[in-house]
């Protein structure tokens, strides 16, 4: 027995430190674990710049129809103003197009599909609120009640247009007019 006691001398100074953590601090931390493995993935978005869709790439695409066509701010008022997104003189300004069937961006010269979002809400001529890509998702947000007339078939309506990537993170972002029509 003499000999025992020698051996859980060291057991008993263990047992007698520190308390175990409470069910609380254990939370805590798990917390604070977590909040660093978020921070750490939080990557900052890359942001892209959409480029004019011109009237080549309208026909190569056979991107004509009923839609909404997204206007930079600013560029409504060029030559042609009024006749149409696709009569528009070298088309600078026309940077998306919402339709029944899809969306439309042009990045890094090359046009992107995005599918209609069929649970976002419905714009006028058939277009959609949101879409979305294999890489970007698109929102077009149009001031309904403040549309004005701008052609035979077409009304100009104030309006946001946002593309996010796969993350949801914001990679671009533009007021502007969304021209809509037949």
């Amino acid at each position: 027995m003499k000999r025992l006691v020698p051996l859980m001398l060291p057991f008993a100074v263990i047992a007698c430190g520190e308390a175990a953590p409470t069910a609380e601090e254990k939370r805590a931390a798990e917390d604070r674990a977590i909040a660093a493995v978020e921070a750490a993935q939080d990557v900052p978005p890359d942001p892209v710049e959409l480029e004019a869709i011109t009237y080549p790439d309208i026909e190569q695409h056979r991107l004509s129809g009923a839609g909404c066509a997204f206007l930079r701010e600013g560029e409504e008022g060029r030559e042609g103003a009024g006749e149409g997104a696709a009569a528009r003189e070298g088309e600078a300004d026309l940077l998306a197009l919402a339709m029944e069937r899809g969306a439309f961006v042009k990045i890094d010269g090359r046009i992107h599909r995005l599918a209609p979002d069929a649970g976002s809400p419905q714009l006028p001529v058939m277009a959609r609120a949101r879409y979305d890509g294999r890489e970007y998702a698109m929102l077009l947000d149009l001031a309904e009640r403040e549309g004005t007339r701008s052609g035979m078939e077409t009304t100009d309506y104030p309006a946001r247009l946002e593309l996010r990537n796969g993350r949801g993170q914001v990679v671009y972002g533009a007021s502007g007019i969304a021209q809509c029509g037949t």
